[in-house]
């Protein structure tokens, strides 16, 4: 084998291996959003800096049927503790900074570093998540959920920005359903340095909130999605064919001249 020959099996190789690894790479997030959530249960979130906590109130009957004796008491605590949800100071003081009524599970509410910033994911899509469904709800249903608030954003509890799920999507038809609910988060992380809050949703979107206005900075396609993305992969896959081409022309051309050659005289 030469060395060209050799050289372009490992070219061929190489750009393979890119390929799978940038399409593993930009794929659309999907799946469950964050860890699974199934009842309403108080709880209480640290801020990142720790000077304060955020309380939220669970739902009441949820709390009462928990067979998890520990998570039960620790909602009740939380209820005899906290007046009200909120922010509430590590201190001695028992008065909130401000209230802020309404729930979404923990993996759903973000704060910034002193949680004077709130962005919260709304809905109750988090209880059936892990059930997608082959049929999907009426387009009554879908329309009513496409018309919710699916993110409110709170500056010192009060309402700066929220924002419907037909804001947020750009085509329903990619959103997964449930037997109840339209399944639209992909995921969703806050960065504390630029205070930026990253949305991703199924239908292959990424949306950029700054957390201290509620603003959205930017939007467009994630993944798979991007039309850059389409791009290099397409490019990838037309070098990955002329290369395994161009192999296979000289792997025939190479058996082709030696077939033709007359065979060594025997002694």
């Amino acid at each position: 084998m030469t060395r060209f020959k050799l050289g372009l099996i490992i070219v061929t190789v190489l750009v393979t291996f890119v390929f799978v690894s940038l399409a593993a790479y930009l794929k659309r997030p999907g799946g469950e959003a964050n860890a699974p959530s199934v009842e309403a249960v108080s709880y209480a979130k640290p801020t990142p800096n720790g000077k304060a906590v955020f309380v939220a109130f669970g739902s009441l009957e949820a709390e009462a049927k928990l067979k998890d004796t520990k998570t039960k008491n620790y909602a009740e605590g939380l209820r005899t503790k906290y007046a009200k949800p909120g922010l509430y100071l590590n201190s001695d003081s028992n008065a909130p900074v401000y209230v802020l009524e309404g729930y979404s599970p923990d993996e759903q509410l973000f704060l910034n570093d002193d949680g004077s910033c709130v962005i919260r994911i709304e809905g109750e899509w988090w209880k059936t998540k892990a059930y997608p469904a082959g049929k999907r709800l009426s387009t009554e249903v879908e329309n009513t959920q496409l018309e919710a608030v699916a993110v409110r954003c709170f500056r010192n509890g009060v309402v700066t920005h929220e924002y419907t799920l037909r804001d947020l999507v750009s085509n329903p038809v990619e959103l997964p359903h449930s037997p109840e609910h339209i399944l639209w988060p992909a995921g969703a992380v806050l960065n504390q340095q630029t205070n930026q809050f990253h949305l991703f949703t199924q239908d292959s979107n990424k949306i950029t909130i700054d957390i201290r206005s509620g603003e959205i900075i930017t939007r467009g396609k994630n993944g798979l999605g991007n039309p850059m993305a389409q791009a290099t992969l397409w490019i990838t896959v037309g070098l990955t064919i002329v290369l395994a081409g161009v192999l296979l022309f000289l792997a025939w051309r190479s058996r082709r001249a030696k077939v033709s050659q007359p065979g060594e005289a025997k002694v």
